[in-house]
């Protein structure tokens, strides 16, 4: 896929799927607990980008096939379409932004931008 159009789950190829599943997983660990507001603002997201069932099994994907942070972590390095990590990013920060962002939440974020290229607010999808 050679595109820059990102929109949805389906604009992503497997790879970028696999990264976003991982850091789902990553971030809602950091803060301890997957609260009820972090739930509701993932499947609004969800649907947003291609329906929650998509979602739930690129999580379950990830949790297969990338088996610690350190292997998520390497996949999200793999991401390198524009488009791809402004709809990462900006899924990640909407579910750290549920609730209050915590300094963990923070620096993955941050560790993201840095990783991206990125300033810290989510460009569009080019």
């Amino acid at each position: 896929m050679h595109r820059q159009d990102v929109h949805t789950i389906d604009d992503l190829d497997d790879r970028e799927q696999l990264a976003l599943g991982g850091l789902i997983r990553v971030l809602i660990r950091l803060d301890g607990s997957f609260s009820e507001e972090e739930e509701a603002y993932l499947t609004r997201v969800a649907e947003s980008i291609g329906g929650a069932d998509a979602l739930w099994k690129v999580i379950s994907r990830s949790a297969q096939e990338l088996p610690d942070d350190d292997a998520i972590r390497e996949a999200a390095r793999a991401v390198q379409r524009p488009g791809a990590q402004a709809l990462i990013r900006q899924v990640l920060e909407g579910i750290a932004r549920a609730e209050t962002i915590t300094l963990a939440e923070q620096k993955l974020l941050d560790w993201l931008d840095d990783l991206w290229g990125m300033s810290g607010e989510t460009p569009p999808a080019d």
